[in-house]
């Protein structure tokens, strides 16, 4: 029989949730909801959320996804909640 790893109870890490919502899409699940599942799935992956951050856009930034005013804006959330990772509800590429 194989060894596995066990939580030992430990700090949690911290996780900012980044939802986008995409005008003129026809998205299956609403902002909201959206962000209520990602919220679900940190949890799961052993992730304590520590706050959130949406945007409404016409499309994404091409560099960033969301818009610079945005990305300052997360990265000031991040830091006054103590953020360990940030997640977006969207599929990003380096």
């Amino acid at each position: 029989m194989g060894k596995h790893a066990l939580p030992t109870g430990g700090p949690r890490e911290r996780a900012l949730l980044v939802g986008v919502e995409l005008r003129g899409t026809d998205s299956i699940l609403s902002l909201d909801s959206s962000l209520k599942e990602l919220a679900l799935l940190a949890d799961s992956a052993g992730l304590s959320v520590v706050g959130e951050s949406r945007q409404r856009l016409q499309k994404p930034d091409p560099k960033t996804y969301v818009g610079s005013g945005k990305v300052k804006e997360i990265r000031a959330l991040a830091e006054e909640t103590l953020a360990d990772v940030v997640l977006f509800d969207e599929e990003l590429s380096p």
